[in-house]
């Protein structure tokens, strides 16, 4: 190999001279040390680099090299290249010795060479200097492209430090450097072999120039914005005690890192460093990251670095506070999560754990969910009804959640959820201890919009519409939810539709065949798109999408078998009932464990009416009595809509319900609102 053939390092960034500041306030090293340097870097199989200056060119090479075991006074290094032809007449001016994430560079004397290696005497002393590079190599690996005036500019990063960074252009960029104007804000992207590996954004606030070489100059913002950045809730951050830890491996080096954790919440956490730790920037993607506490647990993750503020702390060292928000987590790690940010946050609060069974039906039965009608249904399906909040409330599954508050070693408060579509879920069994304080109530509400805006900030599309259905003489829930309907006034917002509901009960003798022009049908996306046309027009509101009867979230059979998988049922017909072909109601046959929903109206009938001046009480027997023939009970709880049809019709509806649908992509505005809601009720409870 000849001297041409040798990359040139005109300008080395990563090698600092003796006037450098970055050289002067590098720590120094002993001899002792350098040695035992040497000694780890041939125990690691790892390399140095050895830099040569030439001095009638103005130029320096430089070569990778092992080193052998240090057991004597002068350490001896075998190329793993050719050196030049002329190596007599070059100076040896540095050794770099890999240190971590940074380097140990020493002037040595060079001592013999031949074409295999060389031989050098070490100094007193060597200096520590910080940085990510291990070797030329490193930087070369780490290109950067990026883009202004139509030009694509390409270089190779040659230093990283906490508040700067520098990029060596490549020939022909540094051609077309006129091209870039100075103190611009530039969008950049990293890239390691043919992978980029993030996007960041930085000023150009500079350019240096040695010969031919093109050396620019970086500070990188503050901060990145990111999909998060819209939610106003969800990001209660909290000091874990004792303090868990953040593993990642750095994007630019690979070097896995563990630091203490400052803050954590939900979606995201906060980490210090020091100037010993690698740098980070806004924008890198922390892939084979993890939360972990010893043995305990490991949350594994991937996130990516959102802010970086380089300050000075009470010991006057210059520290980096970074913010990491996350990217990817698997939904059952992120409940994990979730449970110790939320038991952080309030000690009584549980979120999807075991609940002693004596003490959950004792609740149950205390805040009248399990009336004396209702308890009825129980008596007949007692050891039914047990099994399946077994498998609700024994452990945690990938279609239901609940909240607890449980104080002085009894649950006082409780809420839960359950999947109701691939991106659906219907809040039930809202309820309090009569007498316990007002945050029990209210606390189990906001925890689990919390949740959902948690959930909401790692994946917006997991939750596309929340559901949950209430009496409206019922005053808490109409408050609470109604409420929020009312003041929005928008139905694509948050809708509100009124059903009858009526107890049907199936006839003993043989369901009659349909009068002649009528039919009963499975539904076919015609029938549907009738039913979407009719509700459009009579209330504008979320039904047909929140139910999702055209299935464009998902097939409902996955759903189904994720219940299976959970111990639990789900299944769902759509019928539509027809008059000469002409779509007069839509027919979605609900069932479920029974009891899954104690009002039972996820093991239901629901007729949405399309031609309520056609469709007649008679016909509609007709086709209950047929479809209720699977149903074990006598009585099938049934709810029609539009609720004042059932009246009309003839049908002695015992109770209304309303559906209440929110738009997820609202889920700010109404968090904000229960928020309003329970500072003006915590004043008031004070007061009294």
């Amino acid at each position: 190999m000849t001297a041409s053939q040798l990359a040139p390092a005109t300008h080395y960034p990563a090698c600092p001279a003796p006037s450098d500041p970055r050289w002067m306030k590098a720590k120094e090293v002993s001899r002792k040390q350098l040695v035992n340097a040497l000694n780890h870097t041939n125990f690691r199989e790892e390399t140095v680099l050895l830099i040569f200056d030439h001095p009638p060119a103005g130029t320096s090479y430089h070569l990778k090299a092992s080193p052998m075991p240090v057991l004597s006074d002068y350490p001896v290094f075998r190329f793993l290249q050719p050196p030049p032809e002329d190596l007599e007449s070059r100076r040896l001016a540095r050794l770099v010795i890999p240190d971590g994430p940074g380097q140990i560079h020493v002037e040595p004397r060079l001592l013999a060479a031949n074409s295999k290696g060389l031989s050098i005497a070490l100094p007193e002393t060597g200096r520590r200097i910080q940085g990510p590079l291990r070797d030329a190599q490193t930087s070369e690996e780490i290109r950067i492209h990026f883009l202004q005036k139509g030009l694509v500019f390409k270089g190779s990063l040659s230093l990283l430090e906490p508040e700067s960074f520098q990029v060596r252009l490549s020939p022909v960029s540094a051609h077309y450097l006129r091209g870039i104007t100075p103190e611009a804000k530039l969008r950049l992207t990293f890239i390691k072999g043919k992978t980029p590996l993030f996007e960041t954004e930085a000023w150009l606030m500079g350019q240096e120039t040695l010969g031919e070489a093109i050396t620019l100059h970086f500070t990188p913002t503050e901060s990145i914005p990111t999909r998060q950045d819209d939610k106003h809730f969800g990001k209660k951050a909290f000091e874990m005690i004792p303090a868990p830890d953040f593993q990642f491996a750095h994007p630019l080096t690979g070097t896995m890192s563990t630091l203490a954790i400052d803050t954590l919440s939900a979606v995201g956490l906060s980490v210090t460093l020091h100037e010993e730790s690698l740098p980070l920037l806004p924008g890198m993607i922390l892939k084979k990251s993890a939360v972990t506490l010893g043995d305990l647990y490991t949350l594994p993750l991937t996130g990516q670095v959102s802010s970086c503020k380089t300050t000075v702390n009470e010991k006057g060292e210059k520290i980096t506070l970074c913010d990491i928000h996350f990217l990817d987590m698997e939904l059952a790690t992120h409940r994990k999560l979730q449970t110790m940010v939320h038991k952080a946050e309030d000690p009584n609060v549980r979120l999807s754990t075991p609940v002693e069974p004596d003490d959950l039906w004792r609740f149950f039965f205390e805040t009248g969910f399990i009336y004396k009608s209702k308890y009825q249904l129980f008596l007949n399906n007692k050891r039914k009804i047990k099994e399946a909040y077994h498998a609700l409330y024994s452990s945690p599954t990938e279609v239901t959640r609940h909240i607890t508050y449980q104080e002085k070693g009894r649950t006082r408060g409780h809420i839960s959820m359950l999947q109701y579509t691939e991106k659906s879920w219907l809040v039930h069994h809202h309820a309090a201890l009569k007498g316990a304080s007002i945050k029990v109530g209210l606390g189990v509400l906001n925890h689990i919009a919390d949740y959902i805006t948690d959930s909401l900030c790692l994946n917006a599309t997991c939750f596309d519409y929340l559901l949950c259905y209430f009496r409206p003489d019922n005053e808490f829930p109409n408050f609470f939810f109604n409420g929020f309907t009312e003041k929005m006034g928008n139905p694509k917002i948050c809708s509100a539709d009124l059903f009858a509901y009526l107890h049907f009960r199936r006839a003993n003798n043989k369901t009659r065949s349909l009068p002649s022009g009528w039919a009963l049908r499975k539904a076919t996306e015609r029938d549907l798109s009738a039913l979407a046309t009719s509700y459009e027009e009579t209330s504008g509101g979320m039904l047909v999408d929140a139910l999702d009867l055209f299935e464009r979230q998902g097939p409902a059979e996955d759903l189904c078998g994720r219940y299976t998988k959970a111990g639990l049922k789900k299944e769902r017909q759509l019928w539509a009932i027809c008059h000469n072909d002409l779509t007069t109601a839509i027919v979605i046959v609900n069932k479920s464990d029974v009891a899954l929903n104690m009002s039972e109206l996820t093991n239901c009938i629901k007729v949405c009416i399309t031609q309520p001046g056609v469709l007649t009480r008679e016909l509609l027997t007709l086709v209950l009595n047929r479809l209720s023939e699977t149903y074990e009970a006598k009585k099938i709880p049934t709810l029609v809509y539009p609720s004042n049809w059932a009246k009309k019709a003839g049908f002695a509806d015992q109770k209304h319900y309303l559906f209440w649908v929110l738009n997820n992509q609202f889920s700010n505005d109404y968090i904000q609102y229960l928020s309003n809601i329970t500072k003006v009720s915590s004043q008031a409870h004070a007061q009294r």
